[in-house]
């Protein structure tokens, strides 16, 4: 057994494991960067334009990178490092249409979570002839069958499951070691009158847990083994292959209910259930990362630690890799693009130096380097997954994307005990063939749209819904500042569905954004249209830290993005030509919390989501266009 695990190893060392760099391809973001110099509507006033001396490269990214990008800009201060962030509830949906559309910037950021839908084969450029790869713990590198590197990795993240190390000894239970021992103790706990073992099963607006848990288990059963990587990759590539691996780990997740360890009641358990749950010692062992980790650790009186998953093939400890993977766009290889190339480079080898990989820790990407001699922080918690993290076991959680519309609701069934395993993969197989049904289209989009028209089209959405005569929709920024609501996202040429929707609603935290409406004097409006958009931190501190712009409807303007306070606008007209008078009284729909009583006392919720709004404007216009006339910059 053991020359077997070796064997499994190195084959995940040569990156047979789980993921190729064709499907590390498709995860990733990436496309055609055009530098641009003035306003560009997609940064918002960003000047995209190389210094004399610093070269500015893009990355695009769905976390911030505070710590790293001061480190890269001490280090090297020729370059200028702007962040295009995306974050929220919407990311995997921007993630998606990024791809789609070619959109990214000189270097990408992704998670290793997302689940890859869209193809970017020959698209990110091949790094195996660079110097610093060779910097790396080689199982952390990803690398084609020809040797080929497109995806450098930030400080590895783990998944793991977490137990109370002080329950562990006030009642004598053995740490596990292998899979049937874990089964078993998880029911020796259960007898004592704790829960042994509890999964988080409620789904968030964002994600199915229950497919998230069962693509966990079946990591463990496919992705462990050379034949299992195997047929994961063919099932990727669309090709049509026996789903009998699948089976396996639903036979799996059966003797887990079996075992008690998965409940039907646990489809109500939230993750805030579960963290009083373990806080509270009514149970004993619960999967989560780092974060959760160190929550139970510093709210709760007891000792919690780190033990790996097991593979249910042959009992070997694993853990589940949550990091953070970096690309550099193929087009930075084009002629006249020799300073940005150099400047990509440079970055990429801090990312894979120890002092780039601290950084990226800093900004809480991962808990330890990936670069070679790296190893766990000396802390009791690690302890029981030192070996497998210093010894390369970590695997990637497979994603069944094509299944998704089966998965989403049946593995729920097939927990409560209302369907079979050979049903649910009949309805797989099925999809397989035909190929997953096309998403509804609710309208068109006429051509290309910009971050800031996005923004008119949901301001114009949200006036019209609010019924008000003025709408203000504040505008997200890169380097990471974000308003309340603030769009960063944007539509493209074609077709948008319900998840062109999501996106630009930009929901957070699993919450819909939600509108209001107020009366302000023309006066106040003008003052606040000067004073710009402000973040939740900048609205409690009372102070904006530069002017951000709002999108607007029912009124056209000017912004001077460098003008100073008092004049950063000119030329407000309501749609009808007219001067915008200081005297009147206008109705404005925003966002909630938006809008603070410094500007208005009067605010009233409207109790429409920007989600629906959006929905239903587009769905009425059946085609919309982006508006190039509405704002204007100075």
């Amino acid at each position: 057994m053991k020359r077997n695990r070796n064997k499994s190893r190195r084959l995940y060392k040569n990156g047979i494991l789980l993921l190729t760099a064709v499907l590390w391809v498709c995860v990733m973001l990436g496309g055609c960067t055009v530098k641009k110099s003035g306003t560009d509507e997609n940064m918002l006033g960003a000047d995209l334009e190389s210094e004399p001396d610093r070269v500015v490269i893009t990355v695009t990214t769905s976390v911030s990178l505070e710590h790293f990008a001061a480190a890269v800009e001490e280090r090297f201060p020729d370059i200028r490092l702007v962040q295009d962030s995306y974050m929220g509830d919407f990311r995997i949906n921007e993630h998606i249409a990024r791809v789609s559309n070619r959109d990214w910037g000189d270097l990408v950021i992704i998670a290793a979570g997302l689940i890859p839908k869209a193809d970017m084969s020959g698209l990110l450029m091949d790094l195996s002839t660079q110097p610093f790869p060779a910097g790396y713990n080689s199982n952390s590198l990803q690398m084609d069958h020809e040797g080929h590197i497109y995806l450098l990795p930030g400080p590895l993240n783990f998944n793991c499951n977490i137990y109370n190390k002080t329950l562990f000894d006030e009642n004598g239970w053995t740490v596990p070691e292998s899979y049937e021992e874990l089964i078993t103790l998880c029911q020796t706990i259960d007898e004592s009158g704790i829960r042994g073992f509890q999964y988080v099963l409620r789904d968030t607006s964002t994600q199915s847990y229950q497919i998230y848990n069962y693509c966990v288990l079946s990591a463990l059963d496919t992705l462990t083994h050379p034949d299992g990587q195997t047929w994961h990759n063919q099932l990727m590539e669309g090709k049509a292959v026996s789903l009998e691996p699948m089976k396996v780990s639903f036979q799996n997740l059966q003797r887990l209910i079996d075992a008690g360890m998965v409940r039907a009641e646990d489809m109500e358990v939230t993750d805030t259930i579960r963290m009083e749950l373990m806080k509270n010692r009514q149970t004993a062992i619960t999967p989560g990362a780092v974060s959760i980790l160190n929550q139970l650790n510093d709210e709760s009186g007891d000792e919690f630690r780190f033990m790996p998953h097991f593979s249910m093939t042959d009992n070997q400890g694993w853990l589940l890799n949550l990091g953070y993977y970096f690309g550099a766009n193929q087009n930075l290889r084009q002629s006249g693009s020799e300073k940005e190339l150099e400047a990509a480079m440079k970055i990429l080898k801090f990312v894979a130096s120890e002092e780039g990989q601290q950084a990226l820790i800093e900004d809480r990407l991962g808990i330890v380097p990936a670069t070679r001699g790296a190893s766990l922080p000396e802390l009791p918690a690690y302890d029981g997954i030192r070996a497998q993290a210093e010894g390369g076991y970590y695997i990637m959680r497979p994603t069944y994307d094509m299944f998704t519309s089966v998965l989403e609701t049946e593995i729920a069934s097939f927990i409560r005990g209302e369907t079979t395993s050979d049903d649910i993969l009949e309805k797989c197989s099925a999809l397989l063939k035909k190929g997953a049904p096309t998403a509804e289209a609710i309208g068109q989009a006429s051509s290309d749209f910009t971050v800031l028209q996005t923004g008119l089209l949901k301001a114009d959405a949200l006036r019209s819904a609010a019924g008000t005569d003025i709408a203000l929709i504040s505008m997200a920024e890169p380097d990471c500042f974000v308003p309340i609501g603030g769009t960063r996202s944007k539509l493209y040429k074609g077709r948008i569905t319900e998840d062109d929707i999501i996106r630009i609603s930009q929901n957070t935290l699993g919450e819909d954004v939600m509108c209001s409406r107020a009366s302000m004097t023309g006066a106040k409006l003008l003052e606040l249209l000067d004073y710009g958009a402000a973040s939740a931190k900048e609205q409690e501190n009372g102070m904006t830290n530069g002017f951000h712009p709002f999108a607007v409807s029912g009124i056209t303007l000017s912004y001077d993005l460098d003008g100073v306070k008092g004049q950063r606008v000119r030329g407000v007209k309501l749609t009808d030509k007219k001067e915008l008078n200081p005297e009147a009284v206008y109705t404005v729909a925003f966002l909630d919390g938006m809008l603070t009583e410094r500007f208005s006392s009067e605010q009233e919720k409207t109790g429409l989501s920007m989600t629906e709004v959006l929905k239903e404007y587009i769905r009425s216009k059946k085609t919309v266009s982006p508006d190039s006339h509405r704002i204007t910059f100075h």
